[in-house]
């Protein structure tokens, strides 16, 4: 196992740059989410970490080693795709092996590595299949066995899940979870989806345009969103972000840091019920009313014409068309200056 280092790590495509100096430090087995929007850089940093895209400036450190100018195969990390990558003649057992051959390894530890991945991922009965013959779940499984028996200082994910049913997809989560926590390996993963990475990472990094917009905890970077790209990029439905322009329309006022002129709401912080302590209220009409198993989505349009987003328990008996009035503590609102695109109210992070 090993630590990542990325010291102003920078990729320009031509005179277009799509990763703008990055840096970033991976603890020994800590497992770091890369998320954002599709273009926004996060496969490409973990390509430049990999070895598959060259670098155009600054260093990235495995173990302490700047591996910049190393081949792939010289970096100590195995990397798991999200079309698998197998090779289709071969058999799983085959696929296992192949790399393993390929340096020289003994056939005994062959044989054991292999043997402690099947067991690991329950894969033991399938070792004489063909990945024609399996599953979309076994066969990532089968991509990651090859990862494992590689023993590598870190593992690096691309999207592994994203050619997986919603169904699959939650289980294979769990599993990957386990199986990091069991291996303890230092993992760099890239996913779009924002509920994947908020439930398998041990960190976030929020990418945006080939930048960092915050790194942080899950539950950091949930309740205090540097950014409004970040507000409204995490959580589901996301933030709620209206216009201190609007508040004033509906006669309400409320102590904010200088330069706001933006105020986040996340849905479940919103209320049909007013509380106890100091709040502001809304008048509005419910546009949709979206059940949600045990919640339900209400759709508010306020009278400025900004339509916000209610997470509310159960199924409320309310009629779209019906004249309701919306609150949120003054406690829950977060302020941030679209000038800066930045919260006002401390020095935002990264």
């Amino acid at each position: 196992m090993a630590t990542i280092n990325l010291v102003d790590l920078k990729k320009n495509y031509g005179p277009v740059p799509a990763v703008k100096g990055i840096n970033l430090s991976v603890a020994d087995g800590e497992l770091i989410v890369l998320v954002g929007p599709s273009g926004c850089g996060k496969s490409t940093l973990l390509r430049m970490v990999a070895g598959l895209e060259s670098v155009t400036s600054g260093r990235i450190e495995i173990g302490g080693r700047d591996v910049v100018r190393a081949e792939p195969a010289e970096r100590d990390i195995a990397m798991v795709f999200q079309n698998y990558a197998l090779y289709p003649h071969m058999s799983v057992r085959q696929n296992l092996e192949y790399g393993l051959k390929n340096r020289g390894t003994p056939r005994e530890e062959i044989d054991r590595r292999v043997r402690e991945a099947a067991d690991i991922l329950e894969i033991g009965p399938m070792l004489d299949r063909k990945p024609r013959q399996l599953s979309g779940g076994q066969r990532q499984r089968v991509a990651m066995g090859r990862a494992i028996v590689r023993e590598p200082a870190a593992f690096l994910f691309d999207e592994p899940l994203s050619n997986l049913d919603a169904k699959l997809r939650v289980q294979m989560r769990v599993e990957i979870r386990k199986l990091q926590r069991r291996l303890k390996t230092t993992s760099l993963y890239v996913t779009h989806d924002q509920l994947e990475a908020m439930t398998l990472a041990d960190r976030l990094v929020v990418m945006n345009g080939g930048l960092v917009e915050q790194i942080g905890t899950p539950v950091e970077v949930y309740d205090r969103p540097a950014t409004l790209f970040v507000a409204g990029f995490i959580g589901s439905p996301p933030m709620n972000l209206i216009s201190v322009e609007g508040l004033a329309s509906a006669g309400q006022s409320l102590p904010l840091p200088r330069g706001t002129d933006i105020v986040g709401i996340r849905p479940d912080e919103l209320t049909l019920d007013a509380p106890a302590g100091a709040h502001v209220a809304l008048p509005g009409t419910v546009e949709l009313l979206e059940p949600i198993g045990g919640e339900s989505h209400l759709h508010v349009m306020l009278g400025n014409g900004q339509t916000v987003i209610l997470s509310v328990p159960g199924r409320p008996d309310i009629a779209e068309g019906a004249a309701v009035t919306v609150h949120a503590e003054h406690a829950q609102m977060h302020p941030f200056s679209k000038e800066t695109g930045r919260r006002t109210d401390a020095v935002a992070n990264p």
